[in-house]
């Protein structure tokens, strides 16, 4: 980087440009880009996060030297605060809150900057939209503060559902984070106020006792055939909820169920050996092609939040149907004291494949776990024949818990 002591018409023709592209700056954060072919381009450098951004001005010599000095002060006002470069229609401490959240969720990005999905944006708006939303939607922000948010907090608590009030608390620290980073309110509500709620247990899995019950009660259970069987088949193969309930039968050829990149967690395709009982629990298929379509709409398989909900309902008796949900007239509970989610009966697969003698590798393949390693990257070896013997023996050994066997 080469600095003038002030840009004139003179010496930024005398700038030559390079094999690649440079910058020079006068100071004040304006900074002219040298492209290799030559185009000139003002940029004004501000920090955000700790991060060091560029935003452009204009060309030059469309926007001449007096223009972009002006263009750059105006925009260093809102960069010097903290605020977006282009703040001429940003929030302030008298947008409400629903205005925040609303941009807040559409520029949100995981750990590793991407940004978030349709279904994991969905799964937020579900949260927020529950209980948050009823309460703050219409606030403004200048009026938020730390006691409301401890009284959302309190209600949640209160219905005993310590996991959820801490993972609200955790989305409304962002957001309120997210504001005031960009200037939006002088400081968080949530400055001080400590973590609340714990999260879930993430080692529950069914003993040899419960899967009994289980497998025993689940098809007499109050919910829909084609849940339970979903239930089942997440127990027998180990897959994901999300990905059971979007099976579709051009994915399944013979005993083999391919699941294409676009469906995987890691997007790369997965191969699951389906035994004949696994089979058997697909069922008919719909129009679409959908094994488990949902109630609304048939082009559409079932939402895998539906399989939690259903399985709470048959554990406690305290989880009341929608309109959507098919009417049965069983009112039966599962037995079971500890409850457990559908994701903790892929647990149970993975923990007695283990206890079945069956390596690390080998379970990791079944499960479609992605390898971090080099030779996981380079290794196109499917592992097809240890998946379908360990799917075969859990299957076995599942048969002869239900028969009562050790």
């Amino acid at each position: 980087m080469r600095r003038f002591k002030l840009f004139t018409d003179v010496s930024i023709k005398k700038i030559k440009p390079q094999d690649k592209k440079f910058v020079i700056t006068e100071g004040e954060s304006l900074y002219l880009e040298i492209s290799p072919k030559g185009k000139k381009t003002w940029k004004h450098l501000y920090k955000i996060a700790s991060k060091n951004k560029w935003h452009k001005l204009g060309d030059y010599p469309t926007l001449g030297i007096k223009e972009a000095r002006k263009e750059n002060g105006r925009v260093k006002l809102n960069t010097d605060r903290g605020r977006p470069p282009e703040n001429k229609e940003s929030l302030n401490r008298n947008s409400q809150f629903i205005e925040l959240y609303e941009e807040w969720i559409s520029k949100a990005v995981d750990r590793k900057g991407k940004p978030w999905s349709e279904a994991h944006k969905r799964n937020v708006r579900y949260m927020l939209k529950a209980d948050v939303l009823p309460t703050l939607e219409g606030v403004k922000l200048k009026d938020i503060h730390r006691g409301d948010i401890q009284e959302i907090i309190d209600t949640i608590i209160e219905r005993e559902a310590s996991n959820q009030a801490l993972q609200v608390y955790r989305r409304l620290s962002r957001i309120f984070n997210y504001a005031a980073e960009r200037g939006y309110i002088d400081i968080s509500p949530m400055v001080h106020l400590p973590p609340i709620g714990t999260q879930s247990r993430k080692d529950r899995y069914l003993k040899a006792k419960e899967i009994k019950t289980f497998l025993q009660h689940l098809h007499g259970a109050d919910m829909a055939k084609d849940t339970a069987c979903a239930l089942e088949i997440i127990l027998r193969t180990g897959q994901r909820p999300s990905e059971v309930a979007g099976a579709r039968t051009s994915e399944i050829q013979g005993n083999w169920w391919t699941l294409p990149p676009e469906r995987t967690k890691n997007n790369t395709e997965h191969r699951v050996y389906l035994t004949d009982n696994v089979l058997s629990l697909f069922g008919e298929v719909s129009e679409s092609g959908y094994f488990f379509p949902s109630n609304r709409d048939d082009n559409k398989p079932v939402n895998h939040a539906v399989l939690s909900k259903a399985l709470r309902r048959s554990l406690t008796g305290a989880e009341k149907k929608t309109k959507r949900e098919e009417i049965t007239d069983k009112d039966i509970t599962i037995p079971i004291k500890e409850s457990f989610t559908p994701h903790d009966l892929r647990r149970t697969c993975a923990t007695c494949l283990a206890e079945l003698g069956f390596m690390d590798e080998v379970i990791a393949a079944v499960l479609n776990h992605k390898k971090q390693s080099v030779t996981g990257i380079y290794n196109q070896y499917r592992y097809d024949q240890e998946k379908q013997k360990a799917l075969e023996a859990w299957d076995r050994k599942l048969d002869s818990i239900l028969a009562g066997k050790d």
